[in-house]
């Protein structure tokens, strides 16, 4: 009668419908003092044509009465017992393990069912990283480096990711662990998901990109050097120059051409009679046999 059922529980009540029992059976011989109907003659009268006995007949008939005598009687007795890999204990079938359930029970002979975190035949390896649950039999769907909470699966994000599974990066503006911090990088600049640090937009520098490139240099990192000449000034970004008054050119190295003077050369010389102007001021150098200030 004894049988493997899925469904058995860590211990079965010993009348319990679940096949984990052998039954005997065995008689034996007791003795008993049992009734049974004795018979007698019992007498009896009746009236009759007897003239000598006073019209007086005598009668027998055969009846019965309860006697008693020893006897032996056969019994028959049925005895439950455990099956092979189970112990009783009270009115209790429980399994045996021969092994410790560390981290769980017996449920079984010889098998440990773990708590959730656990795993191996008697429970006492904790779950890798990659896996979770009772025996370690699910697979953690993390991403990013995130840890798997070796009991329930959940995800612990590495700093700069957020989602169940940890698969998304931090939105925009925000860095750090569960994203809760806010990016202090000014002039478009992009923080770094994980550690906040600024990454500066082309011609700013500084720890939170706050400053300009400083003269003489411009774009990403600032690491471009100015090309201009002459006192010209070039565009912290782009590396544009922006030339003095009487320069002109890609990088300031002409003069400004003959008639014209000022900043981008824009303005027309006044000057008469072969006079030459200052470039740079528009001031009139006189030719010889001229004065005045044109």
């Amino acid at each position: 009668l004894c049988g493997f059922s899925s469904n058995c529980p860590g211990f079965v009540h010993i009348h319990s419908p679940f096949h984990l029992l052998n039954f005997h059976e065995f008689y034996y011989a007791v003795t008993v003092q049992e009734s049974y109907a004795h018979p007698f003659d019992q007498i009896y009268y009746t009236r009759c044509t007897d003239i000598l006995n006073w019209f007086k007949c005598t009668r027998h008939r055969i009846s019965y009465k309860t006697a008693y005598r020893r006897g032996l009687r056969t019994m028959y007795r049925r005895r439950s017992q455990c099956c092979p890999g189970y112990y009783e204990s009270g009115d209790y079938c429980i399994p045996l393990c021969t092994e410790e359930c560390v981290h769980g029970r017996c449920v079984s002979p010889d098998t440990c069912h773990c708590e959730p975190g656990w795993g191996g035949t008697d429970c006492s390896s904790g779950c890798d990283s990659e896996h979770w649950g009772p025996h370690c039999s699910n697979r953690c769907q993390c991403q990013n480096e995130a840890l798997c909470n070796p009991i329930t699966g959940a995800c612990v994000c590495a700093d700069g990711f957020r989602g169940w599974r940890c698969e998304e990066l931090c939105e925009p503006g925000t860095y750090g662990k569960g994203c809760h911090f806010q990016c202090q990088c000014h002039h478009g600049a992009t923080c770094d998901h994980q550690t906040g640090e600024c990454h500066c937009a082309p011609g700013y520098t500084g720890v939170f990109c706050e400053e300009l490139c400083p003269p003489g240099s411009h774009g990403a990192q600032c690491e471009l050097r100015c090309p201009c000449q002459n006192g010209g000034v070039c565009h912290h970004i782009t590396g544009e120059c922006s030339c003095p008054a009487g320069w002109t050119g890609l990088v300031c190295a002409q003069p400004c051409p003959p008639g014209t003077f000022g900043i981008n050369c824009s303005q027309d010389c006044p000057c008469h009679n072969g006079g030459h102007c200052d470039p740079v001021t528009g001031k009139c150098l006189c030719t010889a046999g001229y004065i005045g200030d044109r």
